[in-house]
């Protein structure tokens, strides 16, 4: 009884969450050289050596309600010249507001999940 008291708690919370979370469409767009300026700085911004970032890839979409999406892989490097492996980046964006940003290698599947979630034309975030 008390496992089965525990499944429904899980459940209804997940249901809670669920709630929280919208649906859009996505489309991929090129972005401006000015947009896709900012949202590097934004990104390599949060690392140890901003300066030192490089994008292997960068794309963009632009959602139904409005936000962007920018997705790709980036290489932190160090002031001794070793670089991390790529790792995938996850960036939302409201006009110059950032709204969601994973980039570390601890949310990389996070990221990688929602870049391809973007690809194929639909996105779940969290509703604000």
């Amino acid at each position: 009884m008390k496992k089965l008291g525990i499944a429904v708690l899980t459940v209804a919370a997940m249901g809670a969450c669920s709630l929280n979370m919208q649906s859009v469409r996505t489309e991929p767009v090129q972005a401006t050289s000015q947009e896709v300026f900012w949202a590097k700085n934004r990104l390599a911004e949060q690392t140890s050596n901003p300066g030192l970032v490089r994008f292997q890839e960068f794309r963009t979409y632009a959602l139904s309600n409005g936000h962007r999406v920018y997705c790709g892989a980036m290489v932190r490097g160090s002031n001794s010249g070793i670089a991390s492996e790529p790792v995938p980046f996850y960036l939302r964006a409201d006009g110059d507001s950032v709204v969601a940003m994973n980039w570390v290698s601890t949310s990389a599947e996070f990221s990688a999940g929602k870049c391809s979630e973007a690809a194929k034309g639909r996105l779940k975030i969290n509703r604000l």
